[in-house]
């Protein structure tokens, strides 16, 4: 056997061969894997067309694979960030994908289309696993489905792995966690004695127009808030909550951080009168979180950017990195990518953003 072994080795022709003869990827490359419900999920080959409906998910998965080709189906709300962002320009081949995968296009909707999925034939789908309401109905297609989990960040650590072994490429998955743990441990050590006194009261909005929606303890924007050297402005809250605007004058944060899954800007608490009691912003520290390859706010691939630039807000003292120079590091690590000064001002909403303290500090000197 070794002898033959070594015979296909130089012989490209017969390898070839061996290959139309025996499956285009034989034993030896198919996998088992334990998903994030703890369900084994088992392929002959590594799958060449997946459905990915969890919103975070597609970019990172591109940026992992170094490739667009693999996805054929993704929530429509991926994509809007991905046409917002610089996304579409780093993986253009992302506008072939469809879209239609749920049965509606907010970014809280995941149920899905099953009808819609399978015409794509799908290799595997990857969905939250949260709900049976929204993953039973997959896994009832007969095609194999992965499930992740959402909210904190451990959960996306977990699903880059699982990301890493679906696309034959654990090496770099590993390379993208070490890299955003060394970004962690050094922000952690760097606050670690800060005493909560000098920590300022952060709060963070998943949605401010027509809803106020925040996240509380445990949550990935709550590490976030940890990591800059705050504190998060909901006494004890977990999870995601809805709230009202006299429970926010209460709690009268001193920074407040607007997410990327509405339009609202700082401008408009600056001008509306609702706001006026609250301490961010009489003082003007309302910042729109950036909106790169994907948005900073929930756990991504580009998290580490997210946790760098709260920090030079909240703290610039101790914050010596340059978020730009940041920006074109993690750019070139993900992307292979330098973006210019025009896109890091895009990305950062640095027109935005411009009426808020401190953030003429982000700008190209």
């Amino acid at each position: 056997m070794p002898s033959l072994l070594r015979w296909v080795r130089h012989s490209g022709r017969l390898a070839m061969s061996l290959v139309v003869a025996f499956g285009a990827l034989g034993p030896a490359s198919a996998i088992d894997l334990a998903d994030q419900r703890n369900r084994t999920v088992s392929f002959d080959r590594l799958p060449e067309r997946l459905v990915i409906i969890p919103i975070p998910a597609p970019s990172t998965f591109m940026t992992v694979d170094g490739s667009d080709r693999k996805i054929v189906g993704m929530n429509d709300y991926a994509a809007r960030a991905m046409r917002e962002g610089i996304f579409g320009k780093l993986f253009p081949g992302f506008t072939r994908i469809q879209t239609s995968v749920t049965t509606g296009g907010d970014a809280s909707n995941f149920a899905p289309n099953v009808e819609a999925i399978l015409a794509l034939r799908p290799d595997a789908i990857l969905q939250w696993a949260n709900s049976n309401e929204i993953i039973g109905p997959l896994d009832r297609t007969g095609i194999p489905v992965v499930g992740m989990r959402v909210g904190s960040f451990e959960n996306y650590v977990d699903y880059v792995k699982l990301m890493g072994t679906i696309a034959g490429r654990d090496g770099r998955a590993g390379e993208l966690l070490r890299k955003q743990e060394e970004t962690r441990q050094s922000l952690a050590s760097r606050f670690a004695d800060l005493p909560s006194s000098q920590r300022p009261r952060v709060l963070y909005f998943n949605r401010a127009a027509g809803m106020l929606r925040v996240s509380g303890q445990g949550t990935a924007q709550d590490l976030a808030i940890q990591l800059a050297g705050g504190q998060n402005a909901l006494d004890g809250a977990a999870s995601i909550s809805t709230v009202t605007i006299e429970q926010i004058l209460v709690w009268n944060p001193q920074i407040v951080l607007l997410g990327n899954f509405d339009p609202t800007m700082p401008s408009d608490l600056y001008r509306d009168p609702r706001w006026q009691g609250v301490e961010a912003v009489r003082t003007h520290r309302v910042y729109r979180v950036p909106l790169g390859g994907y948005r900073w706010d929930p756990p991504s691939h580009e998290s580490a950017l997210g946790w760098i630039w709260l920090a030079g807000l909240l703290h610039p003292e101790r914050a010596p990195e340059n978020i730009r120079a940041s920006v074109r590091d993690w750019f070139g690590f993900l992307y292979k990518y330098s973006p210019t000064d025009e896109e890091i001002d895009k990305i950062l909403f640095l027109r935005e953003n411009a009426a808020s303290v401190g953030y003429d500090s982000y700008r190209a000197r």
